[in-house]
């Protein structure tokens, strides 16, 4: 049940909050440095917090005050560091680079948009279609997995609609399993793992944070999809997607 209070506070125009996810540059006893969507800022941190170097970190910034609320889990890089997890590696108006589209009700509209509130940088992928149930897969890069391997998932997810719209826009973060790392969808060698759902996202600003954890069922590929399903009019637009070892 969504909380109908919660949901119009949070869809109100700022200043408000917004969460934002970044690495750790350096760090002091009184401050960190931190970088989000390529750019440095200085932070402060909760009392008890561990920091180390290179470490992703989960941020409160509102206007020009950054807070560090605590270190994400998981070990090592962002899995698909390299392979454009914030949508900053393509042109405004293009296909997202290094990505693949796979629709699976219905044909999705899928580019790349400039969005000054953007999560992770400046751009988002944006996905939407032509009539009300159209639905699509957004998949990444393959990552190399054995049986019982365990990864932590989080991406960010937030609706655009025409102003007389009701939001109806949802979002799924999804495991695809995939025994070469050629394969493409749906030739794939387990049943699809759903790890977070979002329905009837907001206007973004803000964008919900989908996250969770996945165990690999079998030893080969894993590709992390983007499930949007929207309406008429309406996109759900994706930021950041971060993929780390537990």
């Amino acid at each position: 049940m969504t909380n109908a209070t919660s949901t119009m506070a949070a869809a109100a125009p700022g200043p408000y909050a917004r969460m934002r996810t970044g690495t750790v540059v350096s760090f002091t006893t009184n401050q960190a440095t931190i970088s989000v969507g390529g750019s440095t800022f200085t932070a402060a941190y909760l009392r008890g917090t561990t920091l180390s170097a290179g470490a992703l970190v989960a941020c409160l910034q509102q206007e020009g005050t950054w807070l560090i609320l605590g270190v994400l889990a998981g070990v090592g890089d962002n899995l698909l560091a390299n392979a454009n997890p914030s949508f900053e590696a393509s042109a405004p108006g293009s296909f997202p680079a290094l990505w693949v589209q796979a629709d699976l009700s219905g044909t999705s509209s899928i580019a790349v948009e400039t969005a000054a509130s953007a999560p992770g940088g400046t751009q988002v992928a944006a996905v939407g279609g032509s009539a009300v149930g159209t639905q699509s897969y957004l998949y990444s890069q393959p990552i190399l997995v054995t049986a019982g391997d365990q990864f932590t998932v989080s991406a960010y997810a937030g609706g655009d609609y025409q102003p007389s719209d009701t939001p109806g826009a949802d979002a799924a973060l999804t495991a695809l399993w995939f025994a070469t790392d050629t394969a493409l969808y749906p030739t794939t060698s387990s049943p699809d793992t759903v790890i977070a759902t979002s329905t009837d996202l907001v206007q973004s600003p803000p964008y919900a944070t989908l996250g969770g954890t996945v165990t690999a069922p079998v030893t080969g590929f894993m590709r992390i999809a983007l499930r949007s399903t929207t309406e008429a009019s309406q996109m759900v637009r994706w930021d950041s997607v971060i993929v780390r070892r537990v």
